[in-house]
């Protein structure tokens, strides 16, 4: 499917789309999102819960809903979730699932890493001048 194309195909909201990086992603890195997205909310609600260690607090306190809410949609609970909580659904696994996303994800920890390093060594001359008390 070419999604780089105006037309069905563009508009199709079942094909998965990462809003920040849907422009630059290559054919392959797009069959890559499709294959890996889940299909369907209770898939995506398990899929995070899985990604966060079975813990459906930390999920519910991403969604913005209770961990019972999570659980239940987890189960196929027979209501299905409202948009607000399925906008926020397709968000969170996107960013898990992007290849782009991913990359920018270990490019900021790398990041951070750099600075914390930077931080403790600078601390460390500090810390061997003062005097003792």
């Amino acid at each position: 499917m070419n999604t780089s194309s105006p037309g069905p195909a563009r508009t199709n909201r079942k094909a998965p789309r990462c809003e920040r990086h849907d422009a630059f992603l290559h054919p392959e890195e797009q069959a890559e999102l499709a294959a890996r997205f889940p299909a369907g909310h209770q898939a995506q609600m398990a899929f995070l819960l899985a990604a966060y260690t079975r813990n459906a607090s930390v999920v519910a306190a991403l969604l913005g809903t209770r961990a019972r809410t999570v659980r239940c949609h987890c189960r196929g609970w027979s209501l299905p979730p409202g948009p607000r909580l399925r906008r926020a659904l397709r968000r969170r696994v996107l960013d898990l699932v992007c290849p782009r996303c991913l990359s920018d994800r270990a490019v900021e920890e790398a990041r951070q890493a750099k600075r914390d390093a930077r931080r403790a060594a600078r601390r460390i001359p500090r810390e061997q001048d003062r005097p003792h008390r």
